[in-house]
Order: C-alpha cells, then sequence, then structure tokens
C-alpha cells in the first residue's frame, strides 16, 4: 500500500487548528511542512502532521492587540 496523503485543509483538521493558522505557523517557520507542489499544493503525510500536532501544544498565543477607544472599540 502507498502513503496516503492529506491537503492542507484535512492536515488543519487532524491538527485541530484552522487552515489559516496553519498556514501562519509555515509562514513563520514555527512548523516544518511539506514543499508546495504545483500552484502551492501541499501534499501532507501523516508523520508530518503528528509532528505538527506536537508542536501545537508548544505554541503559544500571541498579544492580543490593544482596541482603540476612537473607533468604538473595534
Amino acid at each position: 500500500m502507498g502513503t496516503k496523503f492529506y491537503s492542507t485543509l484535512e492536515a488543519a483538521a487532524r491538527i485541530g487548528v484552522s487552515r489559516q493558522t496553519l498556514y501562519t505557523w509555515i509562514e513563520l517557520g514555527l512548523i516544518d511542512a511539506p514543499k508546495p507542489m504545483r500552484e502551492g499544493v501541499r501534499l501532507w503525510t501523516a508523520s508530518q502532521i503528528a509532528s505538527a500536532s506536537k508542536a501545537k501544544g508548544k505554541l503559544k498565543r500571541g498579544p492580543v492587540p490593544k482596541r482603540n477607544k476612537k473607533d468604538g472599540g473595534r
């Protein structure tokens, strides 16, 4: 049997984060991700997903931005 591959959306679901969060971690260099294939598509293996899942527990949330009183707190 061959290796099963997962899309970034599937990988994010298995890790328990949003697709955008996974992309942010990749851009910031916080996790090792597969190289993009054609048209920016990444194919993840189960071991790559497991590695990213381990990193999830170590990553901390960033500071919450302060709200601007002039625009009603938004």
